[in-house]
């Protein structure tokens, strides 16, 4: 039996006639009354009763009938389905982020017009730190990661992509009735002896490595006097007088109301928010996720991390 006796079948059930269903088909008449009576000879009963004009279910035809057009239905499904999978508009993906990166607005925007326009994906965004994000890539346990600095060894290179989708800058967070916030411009020295509140580096140490250094180089070492584990501690932190805080410039929409940010001459660094993935992996799912973000792709650098 192949799927087109099944086929053949609904037709002349639904129609009750070979003719008409033989022009639906567009199959010679003949032949299609020669593969019904392969289909009865095969299954071992009657499915039709021939009348002088048209045909008749017979009560196996008419129970055959329903299993058929079952079938039939299943089969299109599965049909539609492999397509939607093949062109990425069904299916699933995972993306890691991390605390930063949920406060880059144009973020969660993209990801909601990636769900808006292929609603019949399920995805997944588990929050990981960005290092916990790398290890899950590897062990396949993500599709793809949002992250704010990638620990990228040389074997990550071989293993992983990336594309930039977003950049911030660093800006000095503080109250608007600090006497700071007054000044006509700020440079480095200016934040010698300033109090910071700094992000933990526990989940964050490329970051730190990197900030700390652009401080260092633009001639003053942060005075640190609490460490705190996530952006929106540190910004209440600054809001409530305990210090100021070196942020991305990501966190202007977002602000607590009595916290400005202002921009600090010499202290000149940039951090990107990079999609990364495996090279491997050739979802079609993933494929339309890259699309979503339309910066220009970037490879990841092979970098040791000393720590």
């Amino acid at each position: 039996m192949e799927l087109r006796h099944l086929r053949y079948f609904a037709a002349v059930a639904r129609l009750e006639h070979f003719g008409r269903a033989s022009k639906m088909l567009g199959v010679a008449q003949p032949a299609l009354s020669r593969q019904i009576r392969q289909l009865e000879e095969e299954i071992g009963v009657e499915l039709l009763e021939r009348l002088p004009r048209g045909v008749r279910l017979t009560a196996a035809g008419r129970a055959y009938a329903a299993e058929a057009s079952s079938i039939l239905a299943h089969v299109s499904a599965a049909n539609r389905k492999a397509r939607d999978f093949a062109i990425g508009s069904s299916g699933s993906i995972s993306v890691g982020f991390n605390d930063i990166a949920s406060w880059h607005d144009d973020i969660p925007r993209r990801i909601n017009a990636f769900r808006q326009a292929l609603p019949d994906i399920a995805m997944e965004l588990p929050p990981l730190s960005s290092a916990a994000q790398i290890r899950a890539l590897h062990e396949g346990k993500l599709d793809a990661g949002i992250v704010y600095e990638v620990h990228c060894t040389a074997e990550d290179a071989a293993v992983l992509a990336s594309r930039v989708i977003s950049r911030s800058t660093i800006r000095l967070a503080m109250p608007k009735e600090h006497p700071l916030a007054s000044a006509r411009s700020l440079k480095a020295a200016d934040l010698a002896e300033v109090p910071l509140v700094w992000l933990g580096p526990d989940h964050l140490r490329r970051y730190n490595n990197e900030l700390l250094s652009a401080c260092m180089r633009s001639g003053f070492s942060p005075l640190i006097i609490q460490e705190v584990p996530t952006l929106s501690v540190q910004l209440s932190l600054v809001a409530a007088g305990m210090g100021l805080a070196l942020v991305g410039s990501e966190v202007g929409a977002r602000l607590p109301g009595n916290v400005v940010l202002r921009p600090v001459k010499g202290l000149d660094v940039s951090f990107p928010l990079v999609l990364v993935w495996r090279r491997d992996n050739s979802s079609p799912v993933l494929t339309r996720l890259q699309d979503q973000f339309e910066d220009d792709p970037v490879e990841i650098e092979a970098q040791i991390d000393a720590e």
